[in-house]
């Protein structure tokens, strides 16, 4: 018997004419709005990562039509209880348990809950719910208690209870040693992705760096600015662009502008495309076209191997964290020259300065340095 719900591959044609594949998800071979305008969104930077969201919500969705004859946008947190509970243990209700054997592993598990919560978290803030709640002759909640019910609850205990993560945590490298920094830069085929590495060392996320156009970059005075930041479009052609701009080193903007005035006007000039993105294919079926995620990080770890790094421990983020440690360490070094919290948030584009928490390195020895002259001189202690 055939799903009401099932994933399906459709072309679609730009308005260059180029073909484009996208994976949809659809309600008896319908396409649906909602879903897939939130798989459209997680297929920007790699369609295998919408493909993925798409079929773990069509299991999903069927699961509610077939268990509880509801759809997504009705359910209620018991029943994704009910599902997550299903995927653990088996159908309890028809007495059907998981074989071990093929039971999903605690990845795949967690990838359900993380899918689910992301969608309901995006269709919250998206559409919010109609729904209005009523207590006795009191009207009450009548904002979007629905999904924020099911995707602000902690379903991963349903795993953890059975499946306990065992799997190593890998150590990946969360922040650059200038002679990491130096082996990197030198170690890249072109000045393109020289470029693109040294700007995520501005503190610019990856997203951040492959979003940037021509008109965001004021070669001039060495200010840039991204298009759109963590994957959401806040910035198009011909619309004010209120994404933060920041000045770049001179060393950045040295290959940036060698890259633009050398590599780049090649690759348009062959894939005989006119583009604003900033950084762009410049070889294969694809040259003139953007620059995606995919591509860049499959450079990235090439380049790390050839200079002697764990390709497996070098991640795209790695910059980012790096210049935040940076600015902190030279706050350290260098009070009288200090940024405030406000110039901080602005340079990494946060809107609190908690924020800073997940990139700061506890094991400095600069900022334990630091912190000890500051409590000697409090306690009116010598220095060593």
């Amino acid at each position: 018997m055939e799903k009401r719900f099932q994933v399906k591959r459709f072309l679609f044609e730009t308005t260059a004419g180029d073909k484009v594949c996208q994976f949809m998800l659809t309600d008896r071979l319908l396409p649906m709005l909602a879903p897939n305008q939130y798989i459209e969104m997680k297929s920007i930077n790699k369609l295998g990562t919408g493909k993925n969201y798409a079929y773990k919500l069509c299991v999903y969705f069927n699961f509610l039509h077939e268990k509880h004859y509801t759809n997504y946008d009705a359910a209620t947190n018991k029943q994704v209880l009910d599902f997550v509970d299903c995927l653990v243990y088996g159908d309890k209700e028809n007495l059907r348990i998981v074989n071990p054997q093929e039971s999903l592993c605690y990845s795949t598990l967690s990838g359900y809950v993380t899918a689910i919560t992301d969608f309901y978290r995006w269709l919250d803030q998206t559409y919010g719910s109609e729904m209005v709640f009523y207590e006795g002759e009191r009207r009450c909640r009548p904002q979007s208690y629905l999904y924020g019910q099911i995707y602000t609850y902690q379903y991963k205990y349903l795993i953890n209870r059975m499946l306990p993560d065992v799997k190593e945590s890998r150590e990946y490298i969360k922040w650059y040693t200038d002679e990491e920094k130096a082996l990197l830069c030198a170690g890249f085929h072109t000045l393109r992705d020289e470029a693109v590495f040294r700007l995520t060392l501005e503190g610019f996320r990856i997203d951040e760096v492959l979003s940037m156009r021509l008109g965001n970059y004021q070669a001039m005075d060495r200010l840039i600015q991204p298009s759109r930041s963590k994957r959401r479009q806040t910035a198009s052609s011909g619309h004010e662009n209120k994404l933060r701009t920041v000045r770049i080193c001179e060393e950045t903007a040295k290959t940036l502008n060698d890259y633009l005035f050398t590599e780049r006007p090649s690759a348009e000039n062959e894939g005989g495309i006119i583009s604003d993105w900033l950084f762009l294919n410049l070889r294969g079926k694809s040259v003139g076209r953007p620059l995606a995620y995919h591509n860049y990080r499959k450079i990235l770890r090439n380049c790390a191997a050839h200079c002697g790094i764990s390709s497996a421990n070098v991640r795209t983020h790695s910059g980012r964290s790096t210049k935040v440690m940076e600015v902190l360490e030279q706050n350290a070094l260098h009070p009288e020259q200090e940024k405030s919290d406000i110039q901080i948030k602005a340079l990494f584009g946060w809107s609190q300065i908690d924020s800073i928490q997940p990139y700061m390195n506890y094991n400095s020895e600069i900022m334990a340095n630091a912190a000890y002259k500051r409590h000697s001189k409090k306690d009116g202690g010598g220095n060593d």
